[in-house]
């Protein structure tokens, strides 16, 4: 049923790769960046701040939310084409906020 969807067009934006996952197309131009609004990337960028000054590793975020650190990483510096499509990309956006905030709560 999905490869009748994907082949119909329905999951454009995805392809199989050589391992047999779903994958974004690299070669469709990503608009994926214009659909984060930058307060949401100024969010991620002072987030990414305090989450360094009050230490909390982002091996310690991985393991409460199950996203691993590259996809961490990508988050914090920006690179939103490389996250899984939405909806998992704003739920990972989400997990990352609230961690931080959370933790920076309890430091306070």
């Amino acid at each position: 049923m999905i490869l009748q969807k994907i082949n119909a067009g329905v999951f454009n934006d995805m392809v199989q790769d050589e391992t047999g996952s779903f994958v974004m197309n690299k070669n469709q131009p990503s608009h994926v960046n214009s659909e984060i609004d930058s307060d949401t990337v100024k969010k991620i960028r002072e987030l990414s701040k305090l989450r360094k000054s009050i230490e909390l590793d982002l091996k310690a975020i991985a393991t409460k939310t199950k996203i691993s650190t590259n996809q961490l990483k990508n988050i914090e510096s920006g690179k939103f084409d490389k996250l899984p499509p939405n909806p998992m990309r704003t739920s990972f956006i989400d997990q990352y906020c609230s961690i931080i905030q959370k933790a920076n709560k309890k430091s306070i």
